[in-house]
């Protein structure tokens, strides 16, 4: 055993003595707080002292919220169909039944009996928001899926018809035909605090009807990077695989969120109490869309982005990290002269915090709609006023790609750069592109100290807003921001990735 586990075993024994010992002290407390032995105390008497009244008071106070909470709540199968009967092909460890088959393939093999392919199944939860029988669940639970099962509370199955999906969101909304269902009060998630308890509703390990508690951690969470749109509750209510789909609800039993994912801090898979939920009015409006125009509509501004660093922002003239720097621009952004470079630092009269923020804000607003933004560009803000467009998979697509095709070893800020010909730009992926790449770095070179440094072979292709196609672009750069005390570079690496980078020349 080595000296980490032996560590870590010693801290579970401590901290198991340790909450063992507060357990004893409390129950020494509480039954020798009177005269008498521990028969006498478990007696009228001991029911009424204040304390076990108000705990009492709490603990009728989660069986009454369960009671609200748990009856909309149901338990879903999916399942894909197998396409085709395979026959005499050995199955793997993954599609057994048990781990060692009593009944191995060779018996089939040598009889020729064609295998029975095993339907892929996967189990979620949901909740029921009308009279209709709609039913909010994840777009993970049911994707792909060739039939779906909804079990309710009491026990009764029904096959569910899928109404629609925002994998953006992970949101899915499917419908069973009934009308006698008992359906969820849904909340206002705008108004949830961090520290408020919450309830999480499911069938984790397809365990129906199981309720954990916490508290609300965090919300506005971003940056999980599962999500296009991310705007996450964080609890500590413990969430495992079979929760998603279930709500997160209130101590009114109003439905604030939809459990959707964990963080496991290791190969477990298991919660360990970080968990999130798409917030209840996210769903609210993806519901609305998918029930009157059969699909999402959302505002494209035809921008990508990037978060802001500490050193982007002192770039700009900042204080704080803020804003959203953009670096790639087309459709609507680029009609009204939004240029790749400029931080954006308010959208239609609001501060855009960073970019998760900004991208939600957009997807907001309707095709058509005119929003005033305000960018810094060259050490001044402008405004602009742009008529979004429709956020489509073309233009998506189209904005991956409208980013300008920007090629001895030169050394500046301890990169040393060469030349993209043509045999090294096929060798490394940037046919399309222009620039210079980097050879090779100094150990001591400012490069190293951004928060996403670069590396050998990655290509530059602009230097304080100039684009560099060639070397000669690149010495023009350098030489015009020589005294410069900090340069931003923009960078693209062979997989695809764009980023800027501020060099701090001191």
């Amino acid at each position: 055993m080595s000296s980490k586990t032996q560590n870590n075993k010693w801290f579970y024994i401590s901290m198991g003595s340790i909450g063992f010992s507060i357990l004893l002290i409390v129950l020494v407390f509480l039954f020798n707080s009177h005269p008498g032995t521990a028969a006498d105390d478990n007696t009228p008497e001991m029911a009424n002292k204040p304390e076990l009244k108000s705990l009492q008071a709490l603990n009728d106070a989660y069986i009454e919220l369960a009671k609200i909470a748990v009856p909309s709540v149901v338990k879903i199968k999916s399942e894909v169909k197998p396409k085709s009967t395979q026959s005499n092909q050995r199955r793997r460890g993954s599609d057994r039944l048990f781990p060692f088959d009593p009944f191995d393939d060779d018996f089939f093999r040598f009889f020729d009996i064609p295998q029975t392919p095993v339907p892929k199944r996967g189990w979620g939860s949901g909740f029921i928001i009308d009279k209709e029988g709609h039913i909010i669940t994840n777009n993970h639970v049911i994707s792909g899926a060739d039939t779906i099962t909804v079990t309710l509370d009491d026990k009764r199955e029904f096959k569910a018809k899928l109404i629609g999906t925002d994998p953006d969101t992970d949101i899915a909304l499917i419908k069973v035909d009934r009308d006698d269902l008992p359906v969820a009060r849904l909340g206002n998630s705008d108004k949830i605090r961090v520290g408020e308890i919450v309830m999480a509703i499911g069938s984790p390990f397809e365990l129906t009807r199981t309720v954990t508690t916490g508290v609300v951690s965090a919300t506005g969470r971003t940056g999980v990077g599962i999500l296009t749109y991310e705007d996450f509750i964080q609890t500590d209510a413990a969430i495992n695989p079979g929760n998603s789909g279930g709500p997160l609800v209130n101590i009114r039993g109003e439905v604030i969120g939809i459990n959707t994912a964990i963080a496991t801090g290791g190969l477990s898979g298991g919660n360990v109490g970080v968990g999130f939920a798409v917030p209840i009015n996210t769903a609210k409006n993806v519901v609305d869309q998918l029930l009157s125009n059969k699909k999402i509509i959302r505002g494209w501004l035809g921008v990508s982005l990037q978060p802001v660093d500490s050193d982007i922002a002192e770039k700009y003239g900042l204080k704080e990290k803020r804003g959203a720097l953009v670096l790639a621009v087309d459709g609507p952004a680029k009609e009204a002269g939004l240029r790749q470079g400029d931080l954006i630092i308010e959208y239609d009269g609001k501060v855009v915090e960073n970019s998760s923020q900004l991208s939600k804000m957009v997807a907001s607003n309707k095709p058509g709609d005119k929003v005033k933004i305000k960018v810094i560009r060259d050490g001044k803000e402008k405004e602009f006023t742009v008529k979004l467009a429709e956020r489509t998979e073309e233009a998506i697509a189209k904005l991956r790609g409208a980013e300008p095709e920007v090629t001895s070893a030169d050394e500046w800020m301890g990169l040393s750069v060469q030349e993209l010909d043509e045999s090294l730009a096929q060798r490394l992926g940037f046919e399309k592109y222009k620039g210079v790449v980097i050879t090779d770095i100094s150990p001591d070179s400012p490069a190293l100290q951004v928060e996403n440094p670069p590396q050998r072979g990655d290509l530059i292709q602009e230097i304080e807003g100039k684009d560099i196609k060639n070397m000669n672009d690149y010495r023009d750069a350098i030489e015009k921001v020589k005294n410069e005390k900090r340069v931003m570079v923009r960078l693209r690496r062979s997989n695809g990735n764009t980023w800027y980078i501020v060099l701090k020349n001191e």
